[in-house]
């Protein structure tokens, strides 16, 4: 969990939900994101790339994924990311990771 103040618009922001690590986006739309923080490609942390409009760019070798869909939409990773359900309660944004 996060609270919204945590996570600004256009930016990226890395949360432990129980033993996987996740990449909280705020996107441009204004809506949040959550994908697995580690790249398919190789094991970097996408919170520490770039957003670029809707993906999230990894800082290794810029393999580019879709924040809604986990596409990938830059090589060179081919394996889509993994995303999870957001919501947001008030202040606070809930991330749900299946068990």
């Amino acid at each position: 969990m996060a609270s919204v103040a945590d996570v600004p618009v256009e930016s990226l922001k890395r949360v432990e939900v129980g033993a996987t690590p996740v990449c909280l986006a705020h996107a441009e739309d204004g809506n949040f994101y959550a994908l697995n923080d580690i790249c398919t490609h190789e094991e970097f942390s996408l919170c520490e790339g770039e957003l670029w409009g809707m993906d999230v760019e990894c800082p290794q070798h810029g393999s580019r994924f879709n924040l809604v869909t986990g596409k990938v939409t830059g090589l060179p990773a081919v394996i889509p990311a993994t995303t999870y359900p957001v919501t947001v309660e008030g202040q606070d944004v809930f991330v749900e990771v299946p068990e």
